[in-house]
Order: C-alpha cells, then structure tokens, then sequence
C-alpha cells in the first residue's frame, strides 16, 4: 500500500466513524503522535489524515490542546450499512488457590499485580452505575453487551491495534471460552485448525461439541502453516501476538500468509485471539491480523482479564459483517453474561482516559518486572533458555544442565516454589520446560522469588 493510500485509507475510516456516531460532539481525538506509534505508521501520514478531516469540517484543531470532533448535527449525513443495523438493538486454566497456599513463592499464571489498580477511581464509576439516573441498567439488555461499551471498545482497538469494526458488530461475553462457544453456532459445521500446543479451552469447546479440528504444531515464527494446504479444515484457531503457551509472536509475513489463505474461499475464516497484546515490551508492535486483512475473513477476540482484572470477566469479539447476519439469525441466543452495571463501569473507565493512562502505567510495570528477572537469569544463560519474552505476562524456560524434571520439581519444592511444566499445555514435550507468569509478583519480593527460581532450575558453581 503506497504512503498516499495509508493516509487517505486512514482518513476514510476516521470520517466513517464519526459520521456513524461512534465520536460525538467534542470528542478529543487521539493525538497524531499516540496514533502512528499505535498503528505504526508516520506522523506524517496521519496529519495528512487529520488535514483532510479538517479541511472538511469533521474535526477542528484547538491550540496546544489537539483535535476535537466538531457538531456532528451539521455534518454531512450518508445511509448507515443497513446490514449493521438489522438487528435494531482466562487464557490460562485457574490455579488452584488452595495449593498455592503451601508455596512461598509462585510464578503463577492468570495473575495481575493488584496493588497499581485505581481502585479509587473505578469505585467512582461503580458509583455513578448505580445512580437513579441509570435505572435502565436494571431492565435486560442487548444481547450484544452495552452499546456504550461497545462503543469505548471500537476507539479502543481501531487506536492501538489497528482493528477497524462498527459497534454492531462487537458482541460482549464474560470469557473467551463463551464467545468460542458462540463462534461455533455460528460457523455451523465449520472444521478447525488450532495451535498444538493451544490454548486449553478451545480445544475443550470443539471436543465438547465434537466439532472435527486438527492440531498443527508451532514454531518460533507461528503456527506452521504448510499443514493448511494438505487439509480441509476451514476455520482457523490462532493467538499470534503472544501465542499461548509458548510466548512465540506470529511475524508479519506469515500473518500475510495465512490471511491470504483464508482469502481463497469463502467459507474460510480466521479467530485472532489478541488476549495479551496490549503489553508488548521489546520491538515495534505488529498489527493485528484483522488490520491487515482487505476481505473480513479475520473474527477478532480479547479480553480485559489482564488489562483490568481477572474476575472483571469482561471479553468481546468483533464478527465480519457476513457473519454478524448469520448471528442475527441466530435462534435462541443466550442473553448477555455479563451485568450491566459491570459494562457500564468500564465503558466510563474507558470514555473517561482511564483506562488508556492505566494500561501505560502497567505496561511500564511488567517491563520493569520481566527485566529483573531477565538480568537476574542472565548469567544462568547456558543452563537456562528462553524464550515468549518479548510480550504478555508469561515466558517460557528449558533446563539445558542436565537436571530432569522430576530433580527440577523436587528442588522447587524444597525451595517452596510452585512453577509449572511446560507438558501441562503439551504432553509431548521431551525437554525440561517451564511456563512462568510474572504479572502477580509484587516488586517488593521479585527479587526472593527470582533467587527461588535460581536455586531449583540451576547448578551453582561452589565457591
């Protein structure tokens, strides 16, 4: 795509979204700065953008304050997509918390650190929720999920990953898990192809629903896509921005790969699980698939459990628009899980900026973490590899000196440390390997617990 196409590409989805309403009179818009760091462009091509929107009285420029959506009543109107509105209205099993109770020390999975949350701030909204004002917060509501929040979550990925989508066709649900079960309703009949190893509850759902899948091995680069041509299967799985459980990041010419194989047939899609890519510490940010994706073949899926909170149980998928008719089709759709109040809560966290400057403040926290531990096992280097490190909360590790698992467990033990083998997620797995999360470690015992970790998976030299 030429640098003319990005930005005139860029200003034709901006104009779209405020002509829809999803921006309303006086929105601030993303600085030009913040926007090309997120969708890894030039400030060049998104001042072109904003000039054009500009120049056609979209937006208007306030002095040392940035750009702000003008009245959106006096703006030109255009039909909305009638087929949007036909309708009119963990990635990691849970540990059990009895048995960490006999460890000292745990790097432990599915864990955030508590104590940066701005509970203060977030209780005031929990407030405003439950104000008379909202009472129609009480009734039922859309089984999408809150149109405010669906609303928040469209600025939210079209800013930071690039995903273009109308509200409409953002469905809310209260785990991953539930919006796979959803998928496979509507994909009737469809046949997978997922990670091996994969993220344990997709693989739970197909068996449930005996739904036929193939499992195709991943490597450093991805899920190996050279199974695809030798199979039938025409939905495929996949977590390519932090690929659960091996932490390996799909590159960006087998992402281009896989998009165009689901370009060859209609009945072909992809399922981007995008679980963890808000914290990415090492390299420039990859797009997602969907944004690079010219033909809607790509459903995108996320979660707020490690951005906000494990037990926030907010997640969401975004359906191309073929298959937003398929699911308006749909009989005996389950409601929404997910309270309304809760929505609410975190619509407000969002609209409010919240959320954004929190995701920055942890992202620098979880940098800060990994990069302890990094440092710390630096000089173990030749007994200890690893790898999955360059995002999310997790990271991989293999014993290269010689001790066995079971040594390694027992050592841990001693050391009342709980870690977890990598066969847990891979009853293949021949080498010594573990699967390490960082995210709940407060700073304060990092340094005890990485000392644990040394002692159990290392041979030290005697003095």
């Amino acid at each position: 795509m030429t640098k003319e196409h990005l930005y005139i590409n860029l200003y034709e989805n901006l104009k779209k979204q405020i002509i829809e309403g999803q921006y309303k009179s006086g929105d601030k818009f993303p600085s030009k700065r913040a926007l090309g760091q997120h969708l890894s462009v030039s400030n060049t091509t998104i001042e072109h953008a904003y000039q054009i929107l500009s120049d056609e009285g979209y937006i208007y420029a306030k002095p040392r304050s940035g750009y702000f959506v003008s009245d959106v009543e006096t703006l030109p109107i255009i039909a909305r997509d009638r087929d949007l509105h036909a309708s009119n209205t963990y990635h990691e099993e849970n540990n059990d918390n009895q048995a960490q109770q006999t460890y000292e020390f745990a790097f432990n999975l599915s864990e955030i650190d508590a104590e940066y949350f701005p509970m203060q701030q977030f209780r005031k909204y929990a407030r405003d929720a439950f104000e008379d004002s909202q009472l129609n917060l009480l009734q039922h509501t859309n089984p999408k999920g809150e149109w405010t929040l669906r609303q928040e979550i469209a600025h939210y990925i079209f800013n930071s990953r690039g995903v273009t989508c109308h509200p409409e066709q953002i469905i809310i649900g209260s785990s991953t898990e539930q919006l796979i079960n959803l998928l496979t309703d509507i994909l009737n009949k469809g046949r997978f192809i997922i990670e091996n190893p994969s993220y344990p509850p997709i693989k739970q759902v197909l068996d449930k629903k005996q739904i036929t899948y193939l499992q195709v091995p991943v490597n450093n680069t991805g899920i190996e896509l050279e199974y695809f041509d030798e199979s039938n299967n025409n939905i495929a799985y996949v977590t390519p921005s932090h690929q659960f459980p091996t932490g390996y990041v799909m590159n960006l010419k087998k992402r281009t790969q896989l998009i165009h194989w689901a370009q060859q047939f209609e009945n072909r899609y992809i399922i981007e699980d995008d679980y963890d890519s808000e914290f990415r510490y090492f390299g420039k940010p990859i797009p997602a698939l969907q944004s690079l994706d010219t033909k809607d073949k790509v459903i995108y899926i996320s979660t707020f459990s490690k951005s906000l909170f494990p037990s926030c149980r907010v997640a969401y998928l975004v359906l191309p628009k073929k298959l937003l008719k398929l699911y308006n089709a749909l009989e005996n759709k389950e409601g929404n899980t997910v309270p309304a109040h809760i929505q609410k809560m975190v619509a407000s966290f969002m609209q409010s900026g919240s959320f954004e400057r929190h995701l920055n403040k942890m992202r620098n926290v979880y940098r800060d973490k990994l990069k302890f531990i990094l440092d710390a096992l630096k000089p173990y280097q030749e007994q200890l590899e690893i790898d999955g490190a360059l995002a999310g909360m997790h990271f991989t590790l293999t014993v290269k000196n010689g001790l066995t698992m079971n040594q390694c467990l027992k050592n841990a033990e001693e050391n009342k440390l709980k870690i977890i083998p990598f066969s847990k997620y891979n009853k293949s797995q021949q080498s010594v390997k573990f699967i390490l999360g960082f995210g709940g470690i407060p700073f304060s015992q990092l340094e005890e617990h990485t000392k644990a970790l040394i002692r159990a998976l290392t041979i030290l030299k005697k003095p």
